[in-house]
């Protein structure tokens, strides 16, 4: 895993004050594919299942913020009771959407604002999937998230501002939640547009040539739109790690960088690549073209 996580991105939002003039489906976000399926999940075991090292906590605090969620409900559990909605991909990692989720998301920005910094961190939950669901479990489910972040929400309704405006005219909201499903609430995005290859056992050359068809596409205004930049591997059927084609692939150096493309690219060992720096570089050159008096600091990447 990358050495450098020293949480120097917790609020590269508020440090990077150029990138108000984007709205939130403009911006170039590092995200995680399969989010709370992590090293550090309390019940994971098969290798197959294992796709991020540190959890949904841990990413958002290094500058990751999207987290693609799939959750499994359990009516075994009485109301109330965290375990009730847990996160899956084939299985459950024993990580909750009340305590791993909700309740990190909102200890992330308290440890903001004790620290004196803005909370100006947008972040989007992706409920992408949902396993064992009826009516009543996303019923459920919407209240346990509605009641949980309150004020942070960002409702779609505010979509068309740009950040400098958000901030200005809705202090404290930071958080979206984009739902996949016919269910929901007035409150919540639509779901994410996931652009994926439809092929687990895909090469990376294949990859590329899926990736650079979805490149040619245009993003319709105020939907979110994602890359899924992931693939799984032979032997074991295990996800791969091929950080150093993420990181040359997606290096921010221009406005005609191939980054610029796309907006959330989701990935797979998120942390172990360059793909937040190169994202924070990404929105500060899109953010130039906007402001064109800005001035763009040169960088330099780690290898």
């Amino acid at each position: 895993m990358n050495g450098n996580l020293t949480r120097q991105h917790c609020n590269w939002m508020a440090r990077t004050p150029h990138i108000g003039a984007l709205r939130i489906d403009e911006l170039i976000l590092a995200g995680t594919h399969n989010a709370g399926m992590d090293k550090q999940s309390p019940n994971i075991s098969l290798p197959q299942e294992i796709t991020q090292d540190v959890s949904p906590l841990e990413q958002i605090r290094n500058g990751i913020r999207v987290l693609d969620l799939r959750v499994c409900f359990y009516d075994k559990h009485p109301t109330g009771d965290p375990r009730r909605f847990q996160i899956f991909h084939a299985t459950s990692s024993g990580r909750t959407v009340a305590t791993d989720i909700l309740d990190a998301i909102n200890s992330f920005y308290r440890e903001l604002e004790q620290s004196g910094s803005t909370a100006r961190e947008v972040v989007i939950l992706d409920f992408h999937q949902f396993k064992n669901f009826t009516d009543e479990a996303h019923h459920q489910l919407a209240w346990l998230i509605i009641n949980s972040l309150k004020e942070r929400l960002i409702p779609y309704e505010l979509c068309a501002l740009k950040l400098d405006e958000l901030w200005a005219q809705h202090p404290g909201r930071n958080v979206v939640i984009a739902y996949k499903h016919s269910i929901t609430h007035w409150k919540f995005w639509d779901a994410v547009d996931q652009c994926w290859s439809g092929v687990n056992l895909i090469s990376t050359s294949n990859l590329k040539l899926f990736m650079n068809e979805v490149a040619e596409g245009r993003k319709p205004d105020y939907q979110l739109q994602s890359i899924q930049c992931a693939k799984y591997v032979l032997p074991f059927h295990v996800p791969d790690d091929f950080s150093e084609k993420i990181n040359e692939w997606f290096k921010s150096e221009s406005a005609d960088s191939y980054i610029q493309k796309f907006h959330i690219i989701n990935t797979d060992w998120s942390l172990r690549s360059n793909i937040v720096e190169n994202c924070i570089h990404a929105n500060i050159i899109k953010a130039g073209l906007r402001r064109p008096a800005l001035r763009i600091q040169p960088r330099v990447i780690k290898p």
